[in-house]
């Protein structure tokens, strides 16, 4: 089957032949890295203004059912819709405030990633220095107060590096559901 990347729908698309809700399908059409997209994720370079065809692929029936169209204006996916021109006229009519917010909700998402691929680099450097330096086999008191702050209680608590690399993993888990269940609108407590 080779390399893919996933187009997520804002709503299900019925199948035309079995009815069935179709969420997602795969598409080579862009860079193939395996990356899942919505509406107002940057799919493709800044300069890039175009339709993408593709196959609606239904998992129930096993066919190639119809026709869809991803419409990327500036390298963002603005629309996906079932006519091409629909596509076109999306694009002919797309307002430009409307990108300037999604490249600064994009720039956001950059830079919390950026972050989160901070924190977890500098968390392994303070394994290997955890457990390479012996701060694991001294006692608390005899430890350095300021060396290791942001990562001390998951060091301190872990036998291994590799049961420390569990208890950030497990954290980073728990920051990201508690971060989903604030940012539901249902979710009130």
């Amino acid at each position: 089957m080779g390399m893919f990347d996933t187009i997520i729908f804002d709503q299900p698309i019925p199948c035309p032949r079995c009815g069935a809700a179709i969420g997602s399908d795969q598409t080579k059409a862009f860079e193939r890295t395996l990356e899942e997209y919505r509406i107002g994720d940057c799919i493709a370079h800044a300069e890039e203004i175009r339709i993408v065809g593709d196959d609606l692929y239904c998992h129930a029936c096993h066919t190639y059912t119809t026709r869809y169209y991803l419409a990327v204006y500036r390298g963002i996916l603005v629309g996906i819709e079932l006519e091409r021109e629909a596509a076109e006229a999306q694009l002919r009519s797309f307002n430009f405030e409307k990108l300037l917010l999604w490249y600064h909700d994009l720039y956001q998402q950059r830079e919390r990633a950026r972050g989160q691929t901070h924190r977890a680099e500098m968390f392994m450097h303070n394994v290997c220095q955890w457990f390479e330096g012996g701060y694991d086999k001294m006692a608390p008191e005899d430890r350095r107060r300021l060396l290791f702050i942001w990562s001390r209680d998951i060091l301190e608590e872990s036998d291994t590096p590799l049961a420390a690399l569990h208890g950030f993993q497990a954290r980073r888990q728990a920051e990201a559901q508690a971060s989903n269940n604030a940012d539901d609108p249902m979710n009130l407590w």
